[in-house]
């Protein structure tokens, strides 16, 4: 079980980054660009749990840090992550919530990422923060992550169904 989770996430994890970092980021669109990364955690915290969810959010931090070239504090996407994987998969029950409510969480957990990792930046001494340009980040962040997330969420859902289904015994 262990094993196929860990082949599950991994592949999720790497398409996400793959598609965040060459595809998503090249569009020109305005505002952010869209967290592909944030919303896979999100998904993985709905259909396997916080634990699942965590780890996903450390490891796609760890691979938002290796592929792409900043000057970003290291380590900070891994922190700002696993607390989302850890919170979503804590707070929301996955039998209970309809695409539309789990859609609204993933938007609002790309707005609150983007949040995050702008006060953390702040309070570790980081001057590249444009706190002007803060709010129209997050809420494009916000309204990409909810359209990502409609489509995220029920792919990963299936996908974690077929492939590890014994974590939906329960």
């Amino acid at each position: 079980m262990i094993f196929r989770q860990l082949v599950v996430i991994g592949s999720l994890l790497l398409a996400a980054v793959v598609l965040q970092t060459t595809v998503l980021s090249r569009l020109g669109l305005p505002g952010a660009t869209p967290d592909l990364v944030v919303v896979t955690v999100v998904a993985v915290a709905l259909a396997l749990g916080p634990g699942p969810g965590a780890l996903t959010g450390f490891l796609g931090g760890a691979l938002l840090d290796i592929a792409t070239p900043s000057d970003a504090i290291v380590g900070l996407a891994s922190i700002v992550l696993v607390a989302v994987g850890l919170a979503v998969g804590v707070f929301m029950d996955r039998e209970e919530s309809n695409i539309w409510v789990m859609s609204l969480v993933a938007g609002a957990a790309c707005g609150g990422a983007a949040l995050a990792t702008a006060l953390l930046s702040a309070v570790l001494g980081s001057e590249r923060i444009i706190w002007d340009v803060v709010p129209g980040v997050t809420l494009t962040t916000v309204l990409y992550g909810l359209i990502l997330g409609r489509v995220m969420i029920p792919l990963v859902g299936l996908l974690s169904r077929r492939l590890v289904p014994e974590a939906y015994l329960d």
